[in-house]
């Protein structure tokens, strides 16, 4: 599936201007950012906000915010125009439907910065509470059937603008390569036996995981983060809940607080063990959680997925769908483990 927003051509790009904006004075505030405390009336009304005392919408005195995408990829109208479909859902073979759903930008910080690792923790705990807050909120609207929240950090992770912010979208339809997840972890409860329908594949995962210890970075009270089995890309990391909570959402404050700080340090581990980077390390943060409502989605098992830009698709990835990693999960966490914070 591939979704067509020639919108997105337009959107604004900084990242050319981002070294001479930081040399002239102070970095946490840029009269061109959209993002910065102080920008409001550059974005669009925002949606939701947490704020210090009573400060009105679409003023300064937040520590987040939500609002709708300037550029979006999907649209709530679905107003595609007509003139542009060359298929329609008639045609076997090639289809097309209205680009129907949601994009919303998390500004995470009103500070200028570019990545997690900059933010302290109280700005990284907020910014996943308003993940938690805007993923309850689509849950309670039946036009939608999932949401994704992700991160792109740097410009090689494919980011247009270097104040820290996030993107949620949300569909009416089940992705692909979720629902192929679930397809496999219902697979998976099934061969368990039919008194152990609720066999998580990822639960179990988990526990070998803690059995071999080989791939694991660093665990908290709640959460673990490692480097997958068999990772796609060098130094990928997972952070975990080790409680099955198949909705991000689901995890309460001091579960969100944990995972949150575990995150940050998660980048600057990657950050330290990446010294020959020139600049800062990019990288990508996907949020993984479960459809909003799918009869499978109580098997699902929540986690993040940390993807430094260490290396690039290239011919062989595109020609195969395979990846090529250069640096086992085993080296990766061992070097990560190193790592003096």
């Amino acid at each position: 599936m591939v979704i067509i927003a020639e919108e997105r051509a337009s959107r604004p790009y900084q990242f050319d201007i981002e070294r001479e904006n930081t040399a002239n004075g102070d970095s946490n505030y840029h009269a061109s950012c959209p993002f910065c405390e102080g920008n409001e009336a550059m974005t669009p009304g925002e949606l939701a906000a947490f704020r210090d005392g009573n400060a009105p919408a679409d003023s300064p005195g937040w520590t987040v915010r939500a609002v709708p995408n300037l550029y979006p990829a999907v649209v709530r109208n679905g107003d595609v125009p007509a003139a542009d479909l060359k298929f329609t859902a008639n045609d076997v073979l090639q289809s097309s439907m209205p680009g129907f759903g949601a994009h919303e930008v998390i500004v995470d910080t009103p500070r200028h910065l570019l990545s997690i690792a900059d933010m302290d923790d109280a700005e990284v705990e907020a910014m996943f509470r308003m993940y938690s807050a805007r993923l309850q909120n689509f849950r309670k609207d039946p036009g939608f059937a999932a949401a994704m929240i992700f991160k792109n950090v740097g410009q090689a992770a494919g980011a247009s603008l270097p104040h820290s912010h996030s993107q949620l979208i949300a569909m009416p339809f089940v992705p692909e390569s979720l629902r192929h997840e679930l397809e496999r972890a219902r697979a998976y409860a099934e061969s368990a036996g039919s008194d152990n329908d609720s066999a998580c594949p990822w639960c179990d995962r988990l526990q070998h995981e803690f059995e071999d210890r080989c791939r694991i970075v660093e665990e908290t009270e709640h959460f673990v983060a490692l480097c997958p089995f068999v990772s796609r890309f060098p130094a990928e990391i997972a952070v975990f809940p080790r409680r099955h909570a198949p909705h991000f959402d689901e995890l309460n404050v001091i579960e969100l607080a944990e995972c949150a700080r575990l995150v940050r340090r998660m980048i600057l581990r990657l950050e330290k063990a990446t010294p020959w980077i020139k600049g800062r390390l990019a990288y990508n943060m996907v949020l993984h959680t479960a459809p909003l409502r799918h009869e499978t989605a109580t098997l699902y098992h929540s986690h993040l997925s940390i993807l430094p830009s260490l290396s690039r698709a290239a011919g062989f990835e595109w020609g195969t769908g395979l990846h090529i990693n250069p640096i086992s999960p085993e080296t990766a966490a061992s070097r990560l483990r190193g790592v003096d914070l």
